[in-house]
């Protein structure tokens, strides 16, 4: 599996001792973290022209096209198909510590069409 280090921001969350958010804020347009229960675990890239995603096949494109090209909601289905709680956006937006910035690296893994058939065969052995 491929990772990825990405240089970001965080902050500590309001009434979670010592939890931090991390708001990705540097990220381009065509560059998505997918958050795993509120915690950034993948990441996922478009091409410049946003005709492919890097290590995902067409179907992506082709289910993006179908809903609207609301990524937001494709994410989150996919997630709930391998019981998992994904999105591309923290519930913790807005609920930072004032003068709790922190320069962080955070490891990611590359999300690929081999991490989702890893992640669907391990969540089908656990049912």
């Amino acid at each position: 599996m491929k990772k990825i280090i990405l240089k970001t921001e965080s902050y500590l969350i309001s009434g979670k001792e010592n939890e931090r958010f991390f708001p990705f804020l540097e990220l381009e347009f065509n560059e998505n973290v997918i958050y795993e229960n509120d915690i950034p675990k993948y990441y996922l890239r478009f091409s410049d022209d946003l005709k492919n995603a890097h290590g995902l096949g067409n179907w992506i494109l082709t289910d993006l096209k179908n809903n609207g090209y609301n990524l937001r909601s494709l994410v989150v289905e996919l997630g709930n198909k391998m019981n998992l709680k994904w999105d591309i956006f923290s519930k913790n937006v807005g609920n930072h510590v004032e003068n709790s910035f922190q320069t962080e690296e955070v490891e990611l893994e590359i999300l690929t069409d081999i991490i989702i058939d890893k992640i669907i065969t391990k969540s089908k052995k656990r049912h």
